[in-house]
Parts: structure tokens; C-alpha cells; sequence
């Protein structure tokens, strides 16, 4: 029996060897990996099967491509590409916050599905790493900023730098919140990065979110990835 070595998705990290075990409804050539027993198929037509579908799907969403275009050049459908990113993005968790570090908050504004509904992204970034810590999505309103805010002061923050928001006031510590000119500098940079890499968030474009979730997928995927 003709038998070749690749690498089982199971068994990972390992050469297993694979046998001929039958064929699929379309006439595809099935294997069966010797160690684990696991069947599969090699060589796949439609692309979102393919291993590296998922790294791809990353990369293109990080250069700013839309849900359609990486659609139209991986040639897999839409829906399918949809519920990929959003299981992408559950495996994602936010980094860990370094206590007694300096950072800068800031709020962006975009909208979903058409633009009369607003809504804010407000995130945290740290000065010295440039990282992306926490995020949120929702009214530019004291209860969307607190979940921001909330996670900063649990890791004792030097100092929180903001513009002039009068939010802030009420809810970060007058002794580590400041909002001197050019505070901000680098999260207003950051901005920039965002609406330039992320045609959902450009200024005057017809590209947009559907909704929240895959908003939230999509700067998960983003920030973290």
C-alpha cells in the first residue's frame, strides 16, 4: 500500500504518515493519517478549506481590505468569510496590563449600517510600547468610556492623558489625569493609522459596518494580531 509522509492537523507538529483511504462524493482522493486515524483531504477546490485561509484572511484585513474584496481575491463567499473573522477574533484575548505605566486614551468616531448611527471607538494606548491595550464601542457617553477607563486604574497608571472631554473628569483621578497640549500626540498618530489602514474608519468613504460585532472582530484582528 503507497503511503507518504505529511503533516496531520491533529497530530500537530508532527510528519505522520498517510495512507489512500477512499474518495469523497466529488471523486476527491481522501487519506488517512497511520497515527491518529483521521481522515481528510489534501488537496481542496474551494479555498476556505485550505490551511492558510485563516492567515490570509488576517493579512488582508490588517492592509485595510474590505469584507468583499478579500472575498473577490481568495475566491471563497462572503458569509463563509464573515463567520471566519468572527471566529478569529474569539480566539483573540487582550494583552495584560503593565501597572505603573503612562498612557493615552482617546475616542474615534465612525458609524454602522448608515451614518446617522454614530458610534465611538475609545481605546488606551500605552506611550512607551505604543500597544494597543483595551477598547470599546458605543456612545461617546460616560458608560462607554468607563470600561476604557475602569481597566487602566486597576493597573495604577502613572498618568492618564486625554483631550478635553469633560467625561474625563468624572471618572479618572484628578492626580493622574491630565490634559496638557500635545499629550495626546501619539494615540492622534495612532488615529491616523486606523482611518488610513481601515477603509471603514476613513473620512469620506461609502465603505462601512453592517454591525457591531464585526466591528469588534475586525479591531480585535487589528490591534492584536
Amino acid at each position: 500500500m503507497q503511503s507518504t509522509f505529511y503533516t496531520c492537523s491533529r497530530c500537530v507538529g508532527e510528519n505522520s504518515k498517510f495512507i489512500k483511504f477512499g474518495k469523497t462524493k466529488n471523486g476527491k482522493q481522501r487519506f488517512q493519517c497511520t497515527s491518529c486515524r483521521k481522515t481528510s483531504v489534501l488537496n481542496y477546490s474551494y479555498q476556505a478549506y485550505r490551511k492558510n485561509t485563516n492567515t490570509k484572511i488576517i493579512r488582508l484585513t490588517k492592509e485595510g481590505m474590505g469584507i468583499r474584496s478579500i472575498s473577490r481575491f481568495l475566491r471563497i463567499s462572503a458569509t463563509t468569510l464573515l463567520k471566519r473573522i468572527i471566529n478569529i477574533s474569539k480566539c483573540i484575548h487582550p494583552p495584560l496590563i503593565d501597572h505603573h505605566k503612562t498612557y493615552e486614551v482617546d475616542e474615534l468616531r465612525t458609524y454602522v449600517r448608515y451614518k446617522k448611527q454614530i458610534i465611538w471607538l475609545v481605546y488606551a494606548l500605552e506611550r512607551d510600547s505604543k500597544n494597543i491595550l483595551c477598547f470599546n464601542l458605543g456612545k461617546r457617553s460616560n458608560d462607554t468610556l468607563n470600561v476604557v477607563i475602569k481597566s487602566l486604574l486597576h493597573s495604577n497608571p502613572e498618568k492618564i492623558y486625554t483631550d478635553k472631554l469633560r467625561n474625563y473628569q468624572y471618572l479618572i483621578p484628578k492626580g493622574i489625569h491630565h490634559t496638557k497640549r500635545f499629550g495626546t500626540n501619539s494615540i492622534e498618530r495612532k488615529n491616523l493609522s486606523i482611518r488610513t489602514h481601515l477603509k471603514r474608519f476613513n473620512r469620506k468613504t461609502i465603505c462601512f459596518s453592517k454591525n457591531v460585532f464585526i466591528l469588534n472582530a475586525i479591531l480585535k484582528i487589528y490591534f492584536w494580531l
